[in-house]
C-alpha cells in the first residue's frame, strides 16, 4: 500500500498531524518505536497534563530563529488547542491560564486522541524501528526492522533526545540528516543544575521560595521567582528549569555561569531586617535567629558560609557580621558547573535547523513532501504547557498542509 501521509513518531505532535490529514480523506499510519502512542503525554504536568497557556510573548519560546515559532502559533493557537481537545470530547479547565483536562488525568489527553485515531481508521504499527528513509520517484521508502512503507508525504515527528525511556531517543535527527536537513547540535532543556564547591549540600531536600537572577559573565540575563529545590548535586524545581536553557548554552559557549539567589525576596530593606532581629530576637543565637526565616538545615548552611558562628548571641554580632548575614541571605552565590542530561530533562533545546523548513506549513524547503513537528525542530518552550503546545500548532499545521 502507498499511504498519503507517513508519520514517524506517535507522539503529540504525530498524533495531531496524522488525525488532521485524515479527517480530509487522507490514507495515514503512524509509526511508533514505543508499545504504545503517545507515552510522553502521560508524563507530562506530573501526570495532571497541563496541555496549554494562554499567556505567550518573547519569552516563552527558544529558538535560532526567534520569529519561528510564533509565526506558527499565530495559525494555531493556544485558543484552537482547546477547542480541537474540546471537540474530541475533554472536559477543559482552566488555572490561572493553564489548561488542564478537568479530570487532572494526563490520560485523558493521551486516549482521546488514540480513539480518535482508531475511529478514523489511521493504520498504527507500534514497535517498529525506522533503519533508514529515502526519496524515489516521487515517493518516501521508509525501512524499518519489520518492513518496508511507502508513502507520498512523509512527517517526522520523532522527539528530540529527552527522557529516552518514554521515547525520544535522538533517532529522528539521523532520519533528517539522511534526507539532507542541518541538525543544530542537541542539549538538555528545562533540567536541573550542577553547583561548584556546593556549600548548600548539607541542606539537601529543603524546597523554599525565593527569587533568582541567572547571569552570564557577571550580566543579568534573567530572573525568576518561585520555589527552590536544594539537591545534593545543585539545584531543581521549576523556577531552575526555567533557567537551564540561559545556563547550559552560557555555559557551552564558554560563559561564566552564576545564580544569585535571594531567600527573602519579600524583604527588602536591610536596615528594617535588622531592627526587626533587635527588637524580637536579642534572647537568641544566631542559628536560633536564623531558624526565624529559614528549615533548620539551610539556616545553619547559610551562617557557616557567612563565618557566622552559631552559638553567638545575636544582641553581639557586629555591623560586618550582620552585612555578611544579609548578602548571604539577599545574594547568595552559585556557581552553575554542569547539569543533569537528557535522561531527567523535560524537553530538547537544537534539532533540526528551522531556517530550512517553513514556519506556515512545516514542510522542508529543502525536500517536497517532507514535514516536521513537536520537539524535532529546533524550538523548545518553557514550563507550563508550552511544549504540548507546540506540539500541537506544528502538528497542526504539518496535517492541513497535507490536507
Amino acid at each position: 500500500m502507498i499511504y498519503d501521509l507517513i508519520v514517524v513518531g506517535g507522539g503529540a505532535a504525530g498524533m495531531i498531524a496524522a488525525i488532521t490529514a485524515a479527517k480530509s480523506g487522507k490514507k495515514v499510519i503512524i509509526i511508533e518505536r514505543m508499545n504504545r502512542l503517545g507515552k510522553k503525554i502521560l508524563a507530562t504536568g506530573n501526570g495532571r497534563c497541563n496541555f496549554t497557556n494562554s499567556f505567550l510573548d518573547d519569552t516563552c519560546y527558544r529558538s535560532s530563529q526567534n520569529r519561528f515559532p510564533y509565526l506558527a502559533l499565530e495559525q494555531f493557537d493556544h485558543t484552537d488547542a482547546i477547542a480541537f481537545f474540546e471537540q474530541l470530547g475533554i472536559a477543559v479547565t482552566e488555572r490561572k491560564g493553564y489548561y488542564y483536562p478537568r479530570s487532572n488525568q494526563a490520560a485523558t489527553v493521551a486516549d482521546a486522541l488514540i480513539y480518535k485515531i482508531k475511529s478514523l481508521q489511521i493504520d498504527v504499527i507500534l514497535e517498529c524501528k525506522i533503519d533508514n528513509i529515502r526519496k524515489k520517484s516521487g515517493k518516501f521508502m521508509v525501512l524499518s526492522d519489520r518492513r518496508k512503507f511507502q508513502g507520498y508525504h512523509l512527517l517526522l515527528a520523532a522527539g528530540g533526545k529527552a527522557q529516552e525511556k518514554l521515547g525520544s531517543d535522538g533517532s529522528g535527527f539521523h532520519l533528517a540528516e539522511q534526507l539532507g536537513h542541518t541538525i543544530i547540535k542537541p542539549f538538555p532543556a528545562l533540567t536541573a543544575l550542577e553547583v561548584k564547591r556546593h556549600f548548600l549540600k548539607a541542606a539537601s531536600g529543603v524546597r523554599c521560595q525565593c527569587k533568582i537572577a541567572a547571569l552570564l559573565n557577571e550580566t543579568v540575563i534573567s530572573e525568576e521567582q518561585g520555589e527552590l529545590q536544594i539537591t545534593k548535586y545543585g539545584v531543581s524545581g521549576v523556577m531552575i528549569f526555567q533557567l537551564s536553557r540561559y545556563m547550559i548554552e552560557g555555559i557551552r559557549h564558554g560563559k561564566k555561569a552564576e545564580l544569585y539567589v535571594d531567600f527573602l525576596p519579600e524583604i527588602k530593606n536591610q536596615d528594617l531586617f535588622m531592627n526587626q532581629m533587635k527588637e524580637y530576637s536579642n534572647h537568641k543565637n544566631a542559628r536560633q535567629w536564623m531558624e526565624g526565616y529559614f528549615p533548620s538545615k539551610l539556616a545553619v548552611m547559610l551562617l557557616q558560609e557567612a563565618g557566622i558562628p552559631f552559638e553567638k548571641n545575636v544582641s553581639n554580632l557586629s555591623k560586618t557580621e550582620k552585612s555578611k548575614i544579609w548578602h548571604m541571605i539577599k545574594k547568595c552565590p552559585l556557581n552553575i558547573c554542569g547539569w543533569k542530561d537528557f535522561e531527567f530533562a523535560q524537553a530538547t533545546a537544537g534539532g533540526v535547523n528551522v531556517k530550512e523548513v517553513s514556519p506556515y506549513t512545516m514542510e522542508s524547503d529543502l525536500v517536497p513532501g517532507l514535514y516536521f513537528a513537536g520537539e524535532i525542530l529546533d524550538v523548545d518552550g518553557t514550563c507550563g504547557g508550552y511544549n504540548l503546545q507546540w506540539a500541537w500548532t506544528s502538528g497542526y499545521l504539518a496535517g492541513r498542509s497535507i490536507s
